[in-house]
């Protein structure tokens, strides 16, 4: 019993963590380290492969203003181009109703940040309380 507590307590934390990491100003602090060194390159903000082969560039996401003033991305605009969450759990239903992160019966309307990150290495948000190996395998951009 007293290890079933233990390892509850963990998922909380571990749970919570993710929550605060989320809402945290981390890649504000990211951005400014940047913004002081004056290198706004792909080096520094590598676009993510699929959006690489789009021949994306920094301005289709954040606009046409001074790279200074570019913040992260919010739901909005990644639906900008993905549609909408309906759109997506379509695209992703060779997934199976169980495994399609677009489809989630938690939260049908997740902030996008929560997985997928442009310019760092994005989480499978969903092993935080799934632990089957189909969820384990998900690959997230």
């Amino acid at each position: 019993m007293k290890k079933i507590i233990i390892i509850a307590t963990i998922a909380v934390f571990a749970f919570l963590g993710v929550i605060v990491s989320a809402n945290s100003t981390d890649s504000n602090i990211a951005v400014k380290t940047q913004i002081d060194n004056g290198e706004y390159s792909k080096k520094n903000y590598p676009i993510k492969v699929h959006h690489g082969k789009l021949r994306f560039e920094c301005a289709d996401c954040h606009g046409d203003g001074a790279k200074e003033s570019y913040t992260e991305l919010t739901t909005k605009d990644c639906l900008e181009c993905h549609k909408d969450y309906k759109t997506l759990a379509e695209r992703t239903e060779y997934l199976g109703y169980d495994d399609n992160i677009h489809a989630s019966p938690h939260y049908p309307k997740m902030d996008c940040n929560l997985c997928h990150s442009s310019h760092k290495e994005s989480q499978n948000y969903c092993v935080m309380c799934h632990s089957q190996d189909s969820m384990k395998k998900l690959l997230v951009p």
